[in-house]
């Protein structure tokens, strides 16, 4: 681009081109955030800590099953957590019309 500064190029070229792998990298990221389990278990004495500070919905989830042997309960937070992930990944799907920039040049 004749004229284009560095800040032009990094935003009309570059970031354009990497979008597809942000919109990648959101939805794992969102569906990651969403099953953290392993440090708040650790770090957390089984998710427990003082006052349950560190309890994640995974890990009560978690302790509802297996724990407390609440397995119908623990299936309904599933599917809720399911829900959940299903509707955040479906909401950001379709944002991405806007933003992901496909080889074409035209927005899907």
């Amino acid at each position: 681009m004749d004229g284009a500064g560095h800040f032009a190029c990094l935003r009309y070229i570059t970031i354009r081109l990497v979008t597809p792998t942000l919109f990648f990298n959101l939805i794992l990221g969102i569906i990651g955030t969403l099953q953290t389990f392993n440090e708040p278990y650790i770090f957390g004495n089984n998710g427990g800590g003082p006052e349950n500070s560190i309890l994640m919905y995974v890990v009560y989830l978690y302790q509802t099953a297996f724990r407390d042997f609440q397995m119908g309960y623990a299936s309904a937070m599933s599917i809720i957590l399911f829900i959940i992930i299903l509707a955040l990944t479906l909401l950001v799907l379709a944002s991405s019309r806007r933003w992901v920039y496909y080889e074409g040049g035209q927005p899907r």
